[in-house]
Parts: structure tokens; sequence; C-alpha cells
């Protein structure tokens, strides 16, 4: 979890939660106790065994439920099978030890079942207070659906809808919402792709469309959906597909995007497509299902097709990463503000048109320069990190170069963009310093 410029607040890896220091949190220790935390967490390699088994959600400005499935392992010679047991909370307060944080209560358990493990993903309420969590049962088709309200109840229902889950689909998929938030939306090559309306004021589920792809063969995978919830990407470990979830034919309108090309990175191993994440700046990263160093990345998924340039191995990692990306919603919902700013994909037209802002970082104020003077008026708009504007200055047809100020502007990372015409004429980021 970070805060609204992005600096990290805290963090945790199933067995402890850390602080923006990368220290135990005060009372930080021994989350989702049992056997697999004695196995795993207690090892030379600490780590806890639940992908996609842990989401953060403020509450408030400084409060935070930490809601987090415990491992179940169940072995049945030769077989071992891993599901949820157990969905817990924790509550974290970010106004103890200088603002470092601390746990307040702890392994607090919202529900005992057999769930999926990593079917676990969440939803703001229609009342923009209100937090929806909603979780796969096991060999059912029952779905949990845990409530967090404004004044910290937290209650669970249930509902049957749709196909039975299959048990074997165990943590080799994932589930979640589209950034507007009225589809929910499930996939592993088990169960294949299981698509729902939501409705975020009753919590819901209803129309249920199942989509088989025709000859794949995956074992695991993943799933995202594109800024404005229109387009639905699959992760089948060696084929990356389109929906369009618009289209009277959901099933129809599928666009193979691209196959595993056979890159290996950093060991021998395969760099095959697993979990996706919708991430601040608008594109979609998907991590591979081995150890590896790169990420995929679909640079425009708000693009029909083959123009949503979708790139295997396409970013490079510092260290090798194995299974795991953050879980994350779509925070801002409710907000009136986007689900992200497309900075990134303002890096190409950048190039293009030219388009200079320096210095960077700056701290008093910035100079907008073009190539050439412009045809048509054109606004100039900075915003946070949450999508926020923050400053706004009109550069008339003719004028080449424009002075920003940014007195008032608090230091961190920032998005900048240039429109003309309802035409994007450049963006890109900006940091703001002391």
């Amino acid at each position: 979890m970070s805060d609204s410029l992005g600096n990290l607040l805290f963090y945790t890896n199933g067995c402890k939660i850390f602080n923006s220091n990368d220290e135990i949190m005060d009372n930080g220790n021994h989350l989702n106790p049992g056997f697999v935390y004695d196995e795993f967490c207690l090892s030379s390699l600490p780590t806890y065994i639940s992908i996609n088994g842990a989401i953060a959600l403020p509450f408030n400005d400084s409060i935070f439920y930490l809601f987090h499935q415990s491992a179940k392992i169940e072995f049945d010679d030769p077989n071992v099978y891993l599901y949820t047991d157990r969905l817990y909370y924790s509550i974290i307060n970010m106004n103890y030890n200088n603002d470092l944080g601390r746990v307040i209560d702890k392994n607090i358990i919202v529900l005992e079942d057999t769930m999926h493990s990593g079917d676990f993903t969440s939803v703001r309420h229609a009342n923009g207070i209100d937090w929806w969590i909603l979780a796969a049962k096991r060999e059912t088709n029952q779905y949990f659906t845990v409530s967090l309200t404004g004044n910290g109840a937290v209650t669970v229902e249930t509902q049957s809808i749709g196909d039975s889950t299959k048990y074997i689909s165990d943590g080799a998929g994932q589930a979640l919402f589209s950034p507007d938030g009225t589809k929910y939306v499930r996939y592993n090559p088990v169960d294949e792709i299981q698509i729902f309306d939501f409705n975020r004021t009753t919590g819901e589920l209803s129309n249920y469309q199942k989509i088989t792809i025709p000859g794949d063969t995956a074992f695991v995978g993943g799933a995202a959906i594109s800024p404005n919830s229109r387009y639905l990407y699959i992760s089948s470990q060696v084929k990356f597909y389109q929906y369009d979830l618009q289209a009277t034919d959901i099933a129809a309108s599928r666009v193979v995007l691209g196959e595993y090309d056979g890159y290996q990175s950093p060991f021998p191993i395969a760099t095959t497509f697993f979990h996706c994440q919708l991430a601040p700046d608008c594109k979609i990263y998907c991590n591979c299902y081995n150890g590896c160093d790169v990420l995929h990345v679909v640079n425009y998924p708000d693009e029909p097709g083959l123009a949503c340039d979708f790139v295997q191995h396409g970013v490079q990692l510092p260290t090798s990463n194995a299974l795991s990306l953050p879980n994350f919603p779509n925070y801002r919902l409710g907000t009136g503000q986007p689900p992200c700013v497309p900075s990134a994909s303002g890096e190409v037209e950048q190039e293009q048109h030219d388009v200079k802002v320096y210095p960077n970082p700056a701290s008093q104020q910035v100079t907008v320069s073009l190539p050439a003077p412009l045809p048509v008026d054109a606004t100039w708009s900075l915003h946070d990190a949450l999508g926020r504007e923050v400053s706004r200055a009109v550069l008339s047809a003719g004028q080449q170069e424009a002075a920003v100020g940014l007195v008032g502007l608090v230091p961190g990372l920032y998005f900048w963009r240039l429109v003309g015409e309802s035409e994007t004429v450049g963006s890109g980021k900006l940091i703001i310093a002391k």
C-alpha cells in the first residue's frame, strides 16, 4: 500500500507486515497462523504460499484493513492439494510510531470454509465508502460476498450462480473486477472464462456467461481488463488473448495477440504468461509462471485487437520474480477519477511531437516547450497519482512556449498532458522536488 503520491506505507509477504523502512511493523509478525506458517514462514526463505492472497483496503486516511487468506495443504498420496481454509483481516493504523504504523488488530477470522486459493478480489461499494470482497467456494458454484462498511463492520453473505468450480483449478488462475465495477471475471484453464455482471449496491452477481477457448491446453493463466472496462485480456500460459466485453458474442470477439516466443531469462526456464495487473500508468503488466526477470506488457489496452500493442518480455526487472504480483483493486472507483493516468503511452507521443517540459525535477515552475508554434489552442494539465488535476495552463494558437507555476504542490510524482482539439499532443511524467 502506498499513499496518494506513490510513497510506500507497508507491504506483506503473507507471513509478516513490513513498514516503509523494510522493518517488521509494530505487531506485524505471525500472520496466517497454522501449519503453512510454521513450515514456510519459519524457513530460511520465508514466504507464504498463497498466490494473490492479500488485499489492503483504505478505511480512512490513516487506517487500513488488510484481508488475507490462509493456505491449507491437503495430502492425498500421491497428490498434494492447496486451497484456502480461512479468510482473515488485520487492521493497520499509520498514526503510530512516527507514521511507520502499527497493527492494532490481527488475524481476525472473517470466515472458515474451503475457498479457492487466489480467487480473491475486491471492489468499492456504490456508496463510495464501503467495500465488497469476493471469494469463490471450492467445488461448488457458491461465492462468498464480504462487506466492509464505513463503520468497520465486516459481514459475510453467500450466493450460488453459474457452474461449479473444480478443485484442480486452485491457484491456477485469477479473479478480478472491471475498473468500473460492473463486471466480475474469473479465469483458470480448468474452469475456463466465467463472466458475471455485478451490482455494486447489493453485492449480487448476475448474467453468468462461460467462455471456452477452443483447443487451449494451458495449465495456468491470468486476466486483466482495460481502463475503459471494455476489453478483457486473458493470459493462457503460452497464448495471450483479447475479448470485447461489449460484443454481442463475446466468445466470437476473441483476438490472439501473441504466442510465447521461447524467450528465457535469467535461467533456462520459459517466461510463459501468468497473472496480470492494470497499473497506474494505464498499461497492463503480466508476470511469468516461473522465476524470471521480465514482465510482459500491453501498452495500449483500450485499443482493439493488435493495436493494443502486446509486447512479450517488454519490461526488464532488476531481479527475479516468482509468481507474484500485487492484488490491487481500483482504489479510485467512486472518487470521480479515472482508474489510471496514461503517462507511459505519452512517451511515444512525446518523441513524435518533441514536447519538452523542463526542468525535471522541478520545484517553482516548469517550461512547456514545443518544436513549432501551435496551430490551435491547447491545454496543458498536471495530475497527481490519483488522477486529480492539480494545475492547468492554456497555450494559445501560435504559441510555442509557456511557463507554468508549481508553487504549493506537494513533492512527488505527477503526470502531465498537452491536449489540443481533443487530440493528445504529448504527455509524460514530472517530479516535483522540495
